[in-house]
């Protein structure tokens, strides 16, 4: 017997349309950015840093979902650029604290730009109320995948 490559539930097709879905979200985004200029990895960066201000360079890679000399040799590059800046750290003297310097704000502001747009189109036609259900549908999925990821995690 051959393999079967459709999805045989309902549950399936949904889960491989999620996953579909964030894949052409992330890349749609990115094509979006790249056109002004930015790199996925310095607007997600500075993105992070702007959600997470005074993040060691370790929380940073576990966002970006980097190993950790990736995400220093990133901040790096972007505190050479001026976008960055490091810091002590006042809960542990061996690591640095990341914050933004005034020259990312410009970036910042165009991300949310570009972001607007995005939402625009990727949300047209849905009223409020689709939105909210759709909210509550994925938060729904949300701590059902943290359920399952904190048994695997206790399992091991």
């Amino acid at each position: 017997m051959g393999l079967t490559i459709a999805p045989t539930t309902k549950k399936r097709a949904i889960a491989l349309k999620l996953a579909v879905l964030a894949r052409q979200l992330r890349l749609s985004f990115d094509q979006e950015v790249e056109q002004s200029g930015l790199t996925r990895a310095k607007w997600h960066l500075i993105a992070t840093v702007a959600r997470h201000p005074g993040a060691t360079q370790r929380i940073i890679a576990a966002a970006l979902e980097v190993r950790e000399i990736t995400a220093g040799r990133l901040i790096d590059r972007l505190c050479a650029e001026g976008y960055l800046k490091r810091g002590e750290n006042p809960n542990d003297r061996r690591a640095y604290s990341v914050y933004l310097t005034p020259k990312a704000q410009p970036l910042l502001d165009k991300l949310d730009e570009i972001a607007k747009v995005h939402e625009a189109h990727l949300f047209a036609g849905l009223e409020n109320e689709d939105l909210d259900r759709l909210d509550a549908l994925l938060e729904a999925i949300s701590r059902n995948l943290s359920t399952v990821r904190a048994a695997r995690t206790a399992a091991k």
